[in-house]
């Protein structure tokens, strides 16, 4: 038989445990609550951090391809929404003619862990409106209107390929619009010229703001069309999407010059982003069998100018001028 001061102290050592178990289990709870919070935060955060480099990666590839690329073209804003791993952004930008801003569109991408950018519905679509006169002459495609503002898409001839005669010229658009009206336009040199060549015989009263670059390493390609009236293959126009070259930035505190282009390729080549092939291409073509391209190697087949449509009338009669086509036409006020 126990003592009565056996049991009480054995009362007392079970409460005294029974205590010490509630205290751990809560403390173990408490732990485990917050280990768990902590966990669940920083996984949160850590996938947010994730995903919005992705974006920002995604993001950044398209802004180095972009100044390679889009004639007369400046970034306005970007908008981004993220989810798990994933996401959309819409990229929008703006032209400038001669001062004036013309916003332009939105290219809408999305991402994820398993891709890295890629357009959404096909990205961005023009308007083809029939052109009676292009009709008449039985041209094999329409010319492209600016779907968010119906302003004229520029088009680009290269020189040495064959269109089959079917070729733009809006230089006498020019005498029918009014004088002071601002105007963009895209002139196709006849052949390649450095950027000083260019500066020097462009008439002075026009703004070059962008020049398109060479990159063509197999011009024959751009001739895939036949048809009944033309036994030879011919090329369609490039468009405005289709073209490389380097420009007057949105600042417009530096003078644009080859070397812009070419450490843009640099760029895009360090970066190994969802372009690399065709800055590689782009490269591996300036440079033939040199190291790396320099700025010699940049030939120049066209430009994009801006003036009123006065002052580009001076541009009739020039032995350089392949075509001319219209871009973006916008008032002063």
């Amino acid at each position: 038989m126990t003592a009565p001061w056996e049991e009480k102290d054995d009362q007392n050592l079970s409460k005294i445990i029974k205590k010490a178990k509630r205290k751990t289990l809560i403390r173990n709870t408490v732990i485990s609550l917050v280990v768990t919070i902590i966990v669940l935060f920083g996984g949160m955060l850590g996938i947010s951090q994730l995903t919005s480099w992705l974006a920002m990666r995604g993001l950044n590839e398209e802004r180095i391809m972009m100044e390679i690329s889009n004639p007369n073209l400046h970034e306005l804003r970007t908008e981004l929404d993220l989810g798990f791993l994933s996401g959309k952004v819409e990229l929008s930008t703006y032209k400038v003619v001669e001062g004036v801003p013309v916003v332009w569109d939105t290219k809408k991408l999305d991402f994820s862990m398993s891709s890295r950018f890629s357009l959404l519905n096909r990205g961005y679509s023009s308007i083809n409106v029939p052109d009676p006169v292009m009709t008449s002459q039985n041209y094999e495609y329409y010319r492209g209107y600016n779907s968010q503002n119906g302003q004229r898409e520029m088009m680009f001839y290269v020189p040495g390929v064959n269109y089959n005669g079917k070729v733009l010229n809006d230089l006498p658009a020019l005498e029918q619009m009014e004088p002071g009206k601002l105007v963009e336009m895209a002139v196709s040199f006849d052949k390649g010229y450095t950027q000083t060549e260019v500066e020097e015989m462009l008439p002075v009263e026009l703004a070059q703001v962008w020049y398109w670059v060479d990159t063509y390493d197999n011009k024959k390609n751009l001739e895939f069309i036949t048809n009944d009236s033309s036994p030879n293959k011919y090329a369609l126009p490039e468009s405005a999407r289709q073209v490389y070259g380097y420009g007057v930035k949105w600042e417009g505190l530096f003078k644009p010059k080859p070397e812009d282009f070419l450490q843009s390729l640099t760029y895009g080549l360090q970066k190994e982003g969802k372009y690399y092939g065709e800055f590689e291409r782009i490269s591996n073509y300036l440079k033939k069998d040199k190291a790396a391209p320099d700025a010699s190697d940049v030939q120049l087949l066209g430009v994009v100018v801006t003036g009123t449509a006065k002052e580009l009338q001076s541009l009739k009669g020039k032995a350089y001028v392949n075509t001319a086509v219209l871009g973006a036409v916008v008032d002063k006020y």
